[in-house]
Parts: C-alpha cells; sequence; structure tokens
C-alpha cells in the first residue's frame, strides 16, 4: 500500500574467508532521514548490495573480555560456536598474540609507543616467514630518531632543521591526534612488508574499511588488528 514502511531484507552472515574489503561495527545498514541506522552485533562485516541498497553482513562476530586489558574472541558468523581466531593481550597490551581454532600461531598485532615511532599507523602486523607489516611514512625508516640523524648526515643549506621538525611533531604527538581542535577527517594508512603493499586502509563514505592486498597475509590478523583498531 501507498506509503507504507518497507520491511528490512533479513542481513545474512557471510563468510569470512577472503573478502575483498572489510569494515568492523555494529552498523549493518546506514539511515537517512527517514530510517535510522540498522545495527546488530559487533562484527567483522563484509559489504552487500540487497535492492539498491548498501548492507554490511556480518562475517565473523567479536566478543570481548571483561579483563582490563581485554582479550577478543571472532567467531564465525556463519557458525556462531566456531571460532575464527583469538587475541590475547601481551605486555600490558603492548602487542597481541593472534591464534587460530585449534590454537595455531597466526602471529602478533603490535602497537609501537607515539614516541618510537616514524609511521602513519601504531598499530602493525608480524607474521611468521613473513617481513613485518608496517604503515610507516614515505620517507620514514628505523625509528623518529633515525630519521632526524640521517637527514643531518644529508642536509643541505639547512634542510636538516626541517626534517627534525617534522620529527619533533611526530615525537609530540600521537599517529591520529589532532591537537589543534580542528575536524578529524581520517587519512588512508598503507601497510607495507618491505616495499610491498600489504594491507590499506581508507574511510569509504560512513565505513572504515581495510582491503588486504596480498594473497600470503592472513585475514584473521587483518581482522584482529582492524578489532584492535576500532576497540
Amino acid at each position: 500500500m501507498f506509503g507504507r514502511r518497507r520491511s528490512e531484507p533479513a542481513v545474512a552472515p557471510v563468510p569470512w574467508h577472503g573478502p575483498e574489503w572489510f569494515t568492523v561495527g555494529t552498523v549493518a545498514r546506514h539511515g537517512s532521514l527517514r530510517r535510522k541506522d540498522l545495527t546488530g552485533p559487533l562484527a567483522v562485516r563484509v559489504p552487500s548490495t540487497q535492492d539498491g541498497t548498501r548492507y554490511y553482513a556480518p562475517a565473523a562476530l567479536v566478543t570481548a573480555s571483561a579483563d582490563e586489558t581485554p582479550s577478543y574472541r571472532l567467531h564465525d558468523a556463519t557458525q556462531p560456536a566456531v571460532t575464527v581466531c583469538v587475541a590475547v593481550p601481551e605486555k600490558g597490551g603492548a602487542r597481541y598474540r593472534v591464534t587460530g581454532a585449534q590454537g595455531e600461531e597466526l602471529g602478533l598485532v603490535l602497537r609501537t609507543p607515539a614516541a618510537k615511532r616514524a609511521v602513519q599507523h601504531n598499530w602493525w602486523l608480524r607474521q611468521p616467514g613473513h617481513p613485518d607489516v608496517v604503515a610507516r611514512y614515505h620517507w620514514a625508516r628505523g625509528t623518529a630518531r633515525d630519521v632526524v640523524e640521517r637527514g643531518k648526515e644529508n642536509v643541505v643549506r639547512g634542510a636538516g632543521a626541517v626534517v627534525e621538525g617534522v620529527v619533533d611533531s611526530l615525537l609530540s604527538f600521537g599517529a591520529e591526534d589532532d591537537s589543534a581542535g580542528r575536524p578529524h577527517t581520517p587519512k588512508p594508512v598503507t601497510w607495507r612488508a618491505n616495499d610491498e603493499v600489504a594491507l590499506t586502509s581508507e574511510q569509504l563514505g560512513k565505513v572504515r574499511a581495510y582491503m588486504p592486498k596480498v594473497d600470503w597475509l592472513d585475514r584473521r590478523l587483518a581482522f584482529a588488528l582492524a578489532v584492535l583498531r576500532q576497540a
């Protein structure tokens, strides 16, 4: 009947293996002027389209322990009794050890303190058998202080002062701080394994999307990083 509100389609869970991109959150469909957000449990979510509307289907449900520094368990959304992976904190939450459904080691998700990095983002990955997956700035190698020292070695007409000023700002602020109080616009982040792009993240409309770029990157590690960043 004219004017009758259309019912929402069921947003069915989807397999977690190998999505082109994913997000983490509770929103299954963003609202509009006439509709509120459609929400569900916290989950790794994969985009899908139904009747021209974008939905975010759950692929891995996320639960957290009640500890001061929580651990996180991801469950297969299509079979909630099945574990996808578990992320357990070590060293006060400075790193998380990620294991699979059978307790097998998948790798580490680590967080670098702001005063010791020259990277776009403080969360990064270590997967056995592969180079570290780190979101370095394109000019940065090693720590921020390392960058200063190399800048001094290559100084030309006082350019070293500029380099040192840039690094001082890195040492003073967090990865995504906005101390001037300006509106924050999330910037794209690129995680590289040496010179190979392994994972990217960018704002797509109202969601933060994560896009694995190499076949060898274990999606479960990428999920854990995104969950920790969202938490």
